[in-house]
């Protein structure tokens, strides 16, 4: 999809000279840094530190990957996280009687701590750089989805290789769009019990109003453990809390697992996100809000239910209008427009970049094949992952991958990454029918709505029938509610799966061809060409700037800095903390209602606290989703904060870094400390944190 405004660019001298102007890309405290190319130059030039690589493994290894972000904070196998991170687990292991989620949970023994069934957590313990064995894969004369598949291949090979070697997880990720591969050892943990959570109304004061806003008054922390052989992990490395926390103007690092940008993409790339991807993925999650508020008010169970998955769709439709407002804004774009004109006609002007200059034309042409085929990225990429048909189609693919050679099989489903499916299919705990047919029968209905009554995919999946008939049939009839049920279906590597005659299994089996052969034809015109044009991108950044870059995100350990600092908001200033005087100042503006309830807890014990405490800190460390629970730690490596959330100026960052406004948010060690001594009884889970050893 070739742009307008990319074709009409002002012409080579005047890029060259816009070259000129530009700084190096990376700036002030920009990026997500991998351990091994830490952001050494930058850090000594900006706050006269260099970090020893002591101290960087020391944090790399007290770092927690759990689906989000954590950190082990003693030495007893405690992990802090957030509670929004935990807060699926919670709603699992409470029932009507046990309303963890409204009460919130203390386990005063160690004897007393919950299993959380299906959670893992891991640690990175290695990184090797494996680009030039992954690229060796590649045969003379591939074709650009041929490539793809062989370095898939190698990479699936260097997992189970590592795997079988060291018996420690790997994961080989692409990093500068595909131009370096690095292989990332872990070590696993897959018992992990809850410790102690918040009740929801302290950890998301505010509600939705509040949320990727800034001041904020929340306890949004979690703790759990890791054990091993039934007994408390002893772990070496672990974070000592800084009591006194931090102060304005500090240097503060976070250390976490950043899920996504796209600063690479270019800009007719972050034309389609802005024209297609975006506007049909925020209908979708508009729909699945109203949806999910009108079975709400069914009754006070049904509120219960819906409320963790309500949650994090409203979270998501704050975050994804964020990031959409950021697209269409022109001072942005212009922004993103001029850093790639310099970068092309740098590339133009020297032939040893020759080779680089097709990649823009090839994924502006991929872009225009995406749009092209939209229908089907939107109605033939499959139902919705979350689920009982979620679990449906995982446990087709089950059977249809473990049938092939460990190279051939899907991404998920190599040797080195079965352990997680299993967790995910056995793990127990409540699945609500009721609720799962009102998703589905809408989903479907969307489906319908999209490709017509008379599409063939459409007809196969419906079998004949409405698709009120077809859900309600296919929930009065399934078992895959069954942790029991599903484990049966595993055995013997899935080979039962293709003889079920589960109604959801049966629905799987109809939509999985087409499912597999729209995802291949995407993989082929979209994604391989994505690869292969932005590790050109890439690398052209690399001749123009050098080394002074930093990878998107990837779901990978990051480490980012930045100071603590308010910032400038319309015609006055945001302070960089908040207190606890704050939070019942906030509470009493809005009459103690609804979100803005002080919960009884604080309430009652108001008197015992210190209301000049600090609770909430903002950093201009570069975030964003996936970094919630990640550690905010002080220049000797001591635990300052705890990062729960960006402001909203933060959304556009996703695509084009800006810092003015955009801000980390976290909650203040000195408030955890505060709330958990003197409103939750919990004096030995504090000291735990501060001494590091319970």
């Amino acid at each position: 999809m070739n742009s307008p405004r990319l074709r009409c660019a002002a012409g080579p001298l005047a890029a060259l000279a816009l070259l000129c102007l530009m700084p190096s890309p990376v700036k002030a405290d920009e990026g997500m840094w991998t351990y091994d190319h830490p952001p050494t130059k930058q850090l000594q030039e900006r706050f006269g530190f260099t970090p020893s690589q002591a101290w960087l493994d020391h944090l790399r290894l007290s770092s927690v990957n759990m689906y989000a972000s954590a950190s082990f904070v003693s030495a007893d196998g405690l992990i802090l996280t957030n509670h929004h991170v935990t807060l699926g687990y919670v709603q699992r292991l409470s029932t009507p009687e046990h309303n963890y989620v409204r009460d919130g949970f203390y386990a005063k023994t160690q004897a007393e701590e919950l299993p959380m069934p299906g959670a893992s957590i891991s640690v990175v313990e290695s990184i090797e750089d494996v680009t030039a064995r992954v690229n060796a894969a590649v045969k003379p004369g591939a074709t650009l989805a041929q490539a793809q598949e062989q370095r898939e291949k190698a990479a699936a090979a260097i997992q189970a290789e590592c795997l079988k070697s060291t018996g420690l997880k790997g994961e080989v990720v692409s990093l500068f769009g595909g131009s370096k591969r690095a292989l990332y050892r872990y070590k696993e943990y897959t018992d992990v019990r809850l410790v102690f959570t918040p009740e929801l109304a302290a950890a998301f004061f505010g509600g939705d109003d509040d949320n990727f806003t800034y001041p904020r008054y929340d306890l949004d922390m979690s703790f759990v453990r890791a054990y091993e052989n039934g007994k408390p992990a002893h772990v070496e490395n672990f974070l000592h809390a800084n009591p006194a926390g931090a102060a304005d103007g500090d240097l503060v690092f976070v250390s976490g697992n950043p899920g996504r940008t796209d600063r690479l993409m270019t800009y007719a790339m972050l034309e389609y996100q802005r024209d297609v991807v975006y506007p049909s993925m925020l209908q979708r999650l508009w729909a699945r809000r109203t949806l999910l508020k009108a079975y709400g008010q069914q009754g006070p169970e049904q509120a219960r239910r819906a409320r963790t998955v309500l949650y994090f769709i409203e979270n998501s439709v704050k975050a994804r209008e964020g990031e959409f407002r950021g697209l269409n804004d022109a001072a942005l774009m212009k922004k993103k427009l001029a850093q790639e004109v310099a970068v092309r006609a740098a590339v133009a002007k020297d032939p040893a970049m020759a080779s680089y200059g097709k990649a823009w034309t090839e994924l502006d042409e991929a872009m225009a094949w995406a749009k092209a085929h939209d229908k089907d990225r939107r109605f033939k990429m499959g139902l919705d992952d979350r689920g009982l048909v979620g679990k449906a189609l995982m446990l087709v693919r089950y059977g249809q991958e473990l049938a092939k050679p460990d190279a051939e099989r899907l991404s998920g489903f190599h040797e080195a990454e079965l352990a997680d499916v299993v967790r995910s299919l056995t793990a127990s705990g409540p699945i609500y029918k009721d609720l799962e047919q009102v998703t589905l029968t809408e989903e479907i209905k969307s489906i319908v709505a999209g490709l017509g009554p008379e599409d063939p995919y459409v007809k196969t999946m419906l079998d004949g029938m409405a698709p009120e008939a077809l859900v309600s049939k296919a929930m009065a009839g399934t078992r895959l509610d069954e942790a029991a049920f599903r484990k049966e279906l595993l055995k013997d590597k899935g080979k039962n799966v293709a003889k079920s005659r589960d109604p959801l299994i049966l629905l799987a089996l109809r939509i999985e061809p087409t499912i597999r052969q729209t995802r291949d034809l995407f993989r082929e015109h979209v994604d391989a060409v994505e690869t292969a044009g932005l590790t050109q991108v890439a690398k052209a950044e690399f001749a123009v700037y050098g080394d002074a870059v930093y990878p998107d995100a990837t779901g990978t350990l990051r480490l980012a800095f930045g100071k603590v600092a308010g910032y400038p908001f319309a015609t006055t200033l945001v302070p960089p903390f908040t207190t606890y005087y704050g939070l019942f100042d906030r509470a009493c503006g809005f009459g103690q209602k609804g979100d803005f309830a002080v919960p009884p807890r604080a309430a009652a014990n108001r008197a015992a606290l210190d209301l000049a405490t600090p609770l909430n800190l903002v950093c201009t460390a570069d975030i964003t989703g996936g970094n919630s629970g990640s550690p905010l730690v002080d220049k000797e490596g001591r635990l300052v904060g705890l990062v729960f959330d960006g402001n909203m100026e933060s959304h556009p960052n996703t695509f084009v870094y800006e810092e003015t406004q955009a801000r980390c948010v976290a909650v203040d060690i000195r408030g955890m400390l505060e709330a958990l001594r003197k409103l939750y009884g919990a004096g030995p889970l504090a000291d735990e944190l501060v001494k590091g050893a319970r």
